[in-house]
């Protein structure tokens, strides 16, 4: 009798062992915990059942064997770094685009049915993201996206939030950062500015150079004056002096003719060719070379004695 006792305390006691690991088994696989920076969809992987309600932060009972699908409850980031893009010069275009997204809780059941798990979606977000920033430099020249980069980045902005809106996305503090032109660009660019700089410093310097241009001027007229007077100053004297040395030879031929004059009348009975004949002896006299003239013999001269 004690030893069916026995027996039958051995089998209750292996029963409530039993039911007791089962209970906690189940338990254990009826409760999951969400992260305070986790919000989740419960799925029962056996009836292949979604519930209709996103759950929050903390422990979470349900039919056993369920397991939630997890999105992040908090912002979180994502980032292009070296983008390239074709801006509407058609000249390509780096730069680094960063933002933070958060799928809506209110609608993760269907963002779930549609793209599976937070993994699938994240690619497709980064997608958009892509195209928007692709649409949205293509909208601005080489000259706005420096110029307007604030326009640009609130446009970048605005296009992936509208098209993140349509996939249950929020988007918050997006930055356009390093925007990057080829070099071959820049280096025109640099030529550009360096000319408009060369261009700047002739303009400031042209008063001046005007300024130095129109005292070289004067001082050129100035000396051309001072030679111009020199000149017609000398021109004077040398037309004095020339004048003086006419009137001296004109005095002297005429002194001169005076005298021969005087000779012909008085001496040569007003002769002519006596006058000549004399000349010619005077000539040859005061001559120092050998002269060899053809000329008649002078005129004889002729003695009157009263």
């Amino acid at each position: 009798m004690d030893c069916e006792m026995s027996k039958s305390k051995i089998v209750i006691g292996i029963v409530v062992v039993a039911a007791i690991i089962f209970v906690g088994a189940m338990v254990g696989t009826s409760l999951r915990k969400l992260s305070t920076e986790e919000v989740g969809v419960a799925y029962n992987i056996h009836e292949k059942k979604l519930s209709t309600e996103a759950k929050r932060e903390g422990l979470h009972s349900g039919s056993p064997g369920y397991r939630f699908i997890i999105f992040p409850s908090v912002f979180q980031s994502i980032s292009f770094d070296d983008l390239e893009c074709l801006n509407k010069d058609g000249i390509e275009i780096e730069l680094n685009v960063q933002f933070q997204y958060r799928a809506r809780p209110k609608e993760l059941r269907d963002l779930i049915l549609q793209f599976k798990d937070k993994d699938s979606y994240l690619k497709l977000l980064k997608s958009i993201a892509e195209s928007a920033i692709h649409d949205s430099c293509s909208a601005f020249n080489t000259t706005q996206l420096q110029s307007e980069r604030a326009s640009f980045q609130d446009l970048v902005r605005k296009t992936i939030g509208r098209r993140f809106d349509n996939v249950g996305a929020d988007v918050e503090d997006l930055q356009v950062e390093n925007i990057m032109r080829p070099e071959s660009y820049e280096k025109v660019i640099r030529t550009k500015e360096a000319a408009k700089e060369n261009i700047k410093i002739a303009e400031n310097e042209r008063p001046r150079l005007v300024v130095e241009a129109k005292s070289e001027k004067e001082e050129a007229v100035k000396q051309a004056e001072i030679t111009i007077q020199r000149a017609e100053s000398e021109a004077r004297v040398l037309l004095s002096k020339a004048d003086a040395e006419a009137s001296s030879i004109r005095a002297a031929y005429a002194a001169e003719t005076a005298a021969f004059q005087k000779l012909k009348n008085d001496t040569l009975s007003n002769s002519v060719a006596g006058l000549l004949s004399y000349l010619g002896v005077r000539l040859i006299a005061e001559n120092n070379n050998t002269v060899n003239v053809a000329l008649d013999a002078p005129a004889k001269t002729k003695y009157t004695y009263t």
